[in-house]
């Protein structure tokens, strides 16, 4: 019994191997067009990023106090975040550190979790937009 279990498991192993050993991906060219409008498109969205100020995106206040504390935080923030935009601005009475420039709320929002274990005071804002006097 056991010799013909063996035989039937030999014959299927042998079968699919030679069938595996035709078995192969087919072969053939791919030819990609795109539309001529979509590099116009490309071009124009490119623009608008460049223009768009980076002043109206949300950020995170990780500090609101004098200049000596502010200054220190900034350096030791970039120091251990070199790929964040770090910011400080004078507002009376007190100088803000502002880090980041995120699009959206659910960006700003996942940073600051993790910001809030080194600075719990920190907050999302979006800050004013500066009107421009004529």
């Amino acid at each position: 019994m056991r010799f013909l279990a063996f035989k039937r498991r030999t014959i299927l192993t042998t079968s699919a191997l030679f069938c595996v050993g035709f078995a192969f991906a087919q072969q053939g060219e791919i030819t990609i067009s795109k539309d001529p409008k979509i590099d116009k498109l490309l071009t124009y969205q490119k623009e608008i990023n460049q223009e768009t100020d980076n002043d109206n995106r949300l950020k995170v206040q990780i500090f609101s106090g004098n200049l000596k504390n502010a200054d220190k935080i900034k350096r030791n923030f970039e120091a251990k975040n070199n790929d964040v935009p770090v910011n400080m601005k004078f507002e009376t009475p007190n100088y803000k550190v502002w880090v980041g420039n995120f699009r959206t709320r659910l960006e700003a929002e996942r940073y600051l979790a993790e910001v809030k274990e080194t600075y719990p005071n920190a907050f999302v804002f979006t800050p004013l937009k500066k009107k421009k006097k004529k």
